[in-house]
């Protein structure tokens, strides 16, 4: 969006926390620009065909936004099908969670990205942390531990496959 422009976001269920922490992590980074203006706020539910419903109403009553922002992947490809059908191949969307659907339309310029939540990674790491615990009595790491999200653009889409980055 150039740092700039009005913009939707669609959440997942508004009773889930996870909605919550996904919504105010998109708007730690974007409340710091005055620049951006969020115009519609839709609860999608997580699904697709609201999503796609959502954003129809949401392009009806606000045709000059640029952006909308997507709560997980599953939204982002609905609001990505209504702006195609609706001729507005223009909007930057974003999703959460580095889905194959959402590659698929990253690659075709249809999405501008996803945030790839590591589960392959916190898997594996899980596995051999156990395995280290089951040996030795102790994995010697906190028992909290973040793993980053990824950014994933059409700069690096090609490297995600399944919900695996790999380089």
């Amino acid at each position: 969006m150039g740092e700039k422009g009005k913009y939707a976001e669609l959440l997942g269920k508004e009773t889930d926390t996870n909605a919550g922490v996904r919504s105010a992590a998109f708007h730690e980074v974007i409340d710091q620009y005055d620049t951006f203006e969020m115009v519609a706020v839709q609860t999608a539910n997580w699904e697709q065909t609201q999503g796609y419903e959502k954003t129809e109403t949401i392009l009806q009553s606000n045709p000059d936004i640029t952006g909308i922002i997507c709560g997980n992947d599953t939204m982002a490809v609905g609001a990505a099908e209504a702006c195609a059908a609706a001729g507005r191949s223009d909007i930057k969307i974003i999703g959460v969670d580095g889905s194959d659907e959402a590659a698929a339309l990253i690659k075709e310029g249809k999405m501008t990205g996803t945030a790839l939540q590591q589960c392959a990674l916190i898997a594996e790491m899980a596995v051999e942390q156990a395995d280290k615990y089951l040996k030795e009595g102790s994995t010697g790491l906190p028992e909290k531990q973040l793993v980053d999200c990824l950014a994933i653009t059409a700069d690096n889409v090609d490297n995600l496959k399944a919900f695996v980055y790999k380089e």
